[in-house]
């Protein structure tokens, strides 16, 4: 009884996989990832081959982050001899930065797609079939029908965020002169999960309370893409009137700030500023919170009538 959930899972994920455009946008979110390992096995060529090594390691980076004070940790490692105490600060600060910049700057915008492919005809498309009356016929609680087509959603967003935050630690760990580096970084991980938490949990609530408003799937879609893109430029025009650092509750509108926000402050990446986490926090809560309770209403309104 307890894993009939499941089945609505399954039928979910298979569905969704079949469309031709969430197959591309899974493959492309994994090609980040590569490109991070390829720059781990720089980093570690800097740290075991010298000076010369780590000039090259240092462009690359800075090629590919587009962030020279992170360049600079190659030229560090060098500059230190390398001692064990010195190589392990470093190599835990460039891979936090690494998980950092995979998850900012790419993984949550392949998630925008991702959930707005799965989650619109979720529950939309029962409402509009009444295929609730298929569902609660057989003995599904509404806790079991959410969570099978919560987990359709999570499936994905999982395969493009947890998965390639796990491979690029094992292949830093893999790359290291000694398996010990697993006791060192055993944060690490946790830092990752975390992390795809922060993606997983407001998300899907927010997909499916989405989904759940409507009989139409275009109307959910619509809703999903503009919450994100007003979002993104309400922060950019109140980020241009308030000093630097500072957080306006309109700024806290955009969902890719406050995510961002939220999984630098998870991944512990060294900065001179750190962020205000309170608020960011208490609004990804607010999403997940308020998105579950309008999600609840909705599913039960046709078992009221």
């Amino acid at each position: 009884a307890g894993s009939r959930w499941s089945v609505i899972a399954g039928i979910g994920i298979r569905r969704a996989w079949q469309s031709m455009w969430l197959r591309r946008i899974v493959f492309f979110a994994w090609v980040p990832g590569v490109m991070m390992a390829f720059l781990i096995y720089m980093f570690e060529q800097a740290a075991s081959e010298g000076h010369a090594s780590a000039f090259m390691t240092s462009g690359f980076i800075e090629l590919f982050l587009g962030d020279a004070s992170r360049a600079s940790i190659a030229d560090s490692i060098t500059l230190s001899q390398g001692t064990p105490e010195e190589l392990f600060e470093y190599r835990h600060q460039f891979w936090c930065s690494l998980l950092q910049v995979l998850f900012e700057r790419t993984q949550t915008i392949m998630l925008v797609a991702v959930v707005g492919l799965t989650a619109p005809p979720l529950i939309s498309q029962d409402m509009r079939s009444r295929a609730f009356l298929l569902y609660f016929s057989r003995p599904i609680s509404r806790t079991q029908y959410i969570l099978g087509k919560g987990a359709t959603i999570a499936c994905y967003v999982l395969v493009i965020s947890l998965l390639p935050g796990m491979l690029l630690y094992c292949t830093g760990v893999l790359l290291s002169p000694d398996i010990s580096i697993v006791a060192e970084t055993w944060d690490i991980p946790l830092r990752i999960l975390a992390a795809t938490a922060t993606m997983v949990i407001p998300t899907t609530c927010l997909g499916l309370m989405l989904s759940s408003l409507t009989t139409e799937t275009r109307f959910a879609s619509f809703a999903w893409f503009a919450v994100w893109i007003f979002g993104l430029f309400a922060h950019l025009v109140m980020s241009s009137f308030v000093s630097m650092g500072s957080q306006t509750p309109m700024e806290m509108l955009s969902l890719y700030q406050v995510i961002g926000t939220v999984q630098g402050w998870l991944l512990d990446v060294q900065s001179d500023q750190q962020p205000d986490i309170v608020m960011p926090l208490a609004v990804l809560v607010m999403v997940s919170v308020v998105s579950l309770t309008i999600l609840y209403k909705r599913v039960s309104a046709p078992l009221n009538v």
